[in-house]
């Protein structure tokens, strides 16, 4: 999905002879248009904004030449667009406000990029289960399980399927979180056991109402989903409007996920997107996104900012029952981008 949207450019420098601009591409609902127009007020840099639903969207912008000059990938991604010189080093550690971020998620990101120059934290989150919590008694018959059992177990599956589950378009993530469930982890399975996991899933396919990281938002507020596999701040959206919708990080444990600004290696305007991130460094302005997504903040100055003037807001804090992504071996990660189309088609596993 490439959803352009230009942020005004609502004040020029008397020193431009032309208006500058950059390309920032970034996932879908995860920012407040504020933030850019501001921006632009405040620089005379106009904003290009683009978005997508998963990692590897604006992976393939890149392979194609797509000109950006901002892009934010998870740690799912980070270090794969770093060893095939994707991005390009722009001492991000420098910046003002770097000092302030959450040491805990700088080290979730030092295994790739230990010198600290090609990215800064973002905004981070989990994934969980958004519930709609009455429909799902319904369908239960009972109180809801607080386990990934909504979505991976047949029986409980066949049960809820009669309101609506849905699942992730995001296979390395789904993966995880399906062989977690199994008592393994993605990084270490083989080819086999990676095989049978993918032929699980397309058992399950017939149960699950679709494949799709967007659509389940309109669904849930829309009452059309008791079960969904969501990020967290989609969930806690729509817990804020007021939705009979719990978030739920289930006892088997939830998937934390970290997204980073980072400078593509083709940037044309790799100044222009250094301002950029240093304003996303800035306390208040990391602190309008976080209250505007529901996702949570690492920068430490603007969770205070937060946590002293907002009561609804909810702290969350990385726990012993979350588990960063591991990346799979060579042959399982060429095996699942293989396989997951027929799982999100809805094709059936082959007999064995």
């Amino acid at each position: 999905m490439n959803k352009w949207l230009a942020a005004p450019l609502l004040a020029l420098s008397v020193f431009s002879v032309h208006a500058e601009s950059i390309n920032v591409a970034n996932w879908n609902d995860y920012i407040d248009p504020q933030v850019l127009e501001s921006f632009t007020k405040e620089t005379g840099i106009k904003v290009n904004y683009q978005t997508y639903d998963e990692d590897h969207e604006v992976y393939e912008l890149l392979r194609k030449g797509e000109q950006l000059d901002v892009i934010v990938p998870s740690t799912d991604n980070f270090g794969k667009l770093i060893s095939e010189g994707m991005l390009q080093p722009y001492a991000a550690s420098t910046l003002p406000g770097f000092e302030a971020l959450e040491p805990l998620i700088l080290r979730r990101m030092s295994a790739a990029d230990p010198a600290k120059v090609y990215g800064v934290p973002y905004l981070w989150g989990s994934i969980g289960l958004a519930v709609n919590v009455p429909q799902a008694e319904a369908a239960l018959g009972g109180p809801v399980p607080n386990t990934w059992g909504l979505v991976f177990d047949k029986a409980l599956l066949q049960k809820l399927s009669t309101c609506g589950v849905t699942l992730l378009d995001s296979p390395n993530d789904v993966l995880s979180l399906l062989v977690n469930y199994q008592g393994r982890v993605l990084g270490s399975v083989g080819e086999s056991y990676a095989a049978r996991a993918l032929a699980y899933l397309r058992e399950l396919r017939p149960h699950y109402r679709y494949v799709d990281s967007t659509r389940y938002v309109d669904d849930l507020n829309a009452g059309k989903a008791c079960v969904s596999m969501a990020w967290a701040g989609d969930a806690l959206a729509a817990a804020a409007q007021g939705l009979p919708v719990k978030f739920l990080q289930p006892e088997e444990g939830a998937l934390v996920f970290v997204d980073i600004l980072t400078i593509p290696k083709a940037a044309q305007n790799p100044e222009g997107a250094r301002a950029f991130i240093r304003y996303m460094l800035r306390p208040e302005v990391a602190a309008q996104i976080a209250r505007a997504t529901h996702y949570q903040t690492p920068n430490l100055k603007a969770r205070a900012e937060l946590e002293a003037s907002d009561d609804n807001f909810q702290a969350a804090e990385l726990s012993a029952g979350m588990f960063g992504y591991q990346a799979p071996r060579e042959e399982v990660a060429k095996l699942i981008d293989a396989a997951w189309p027929a799982v999100q088609a809805g094709q059936p596993a082959a007999r064995r």
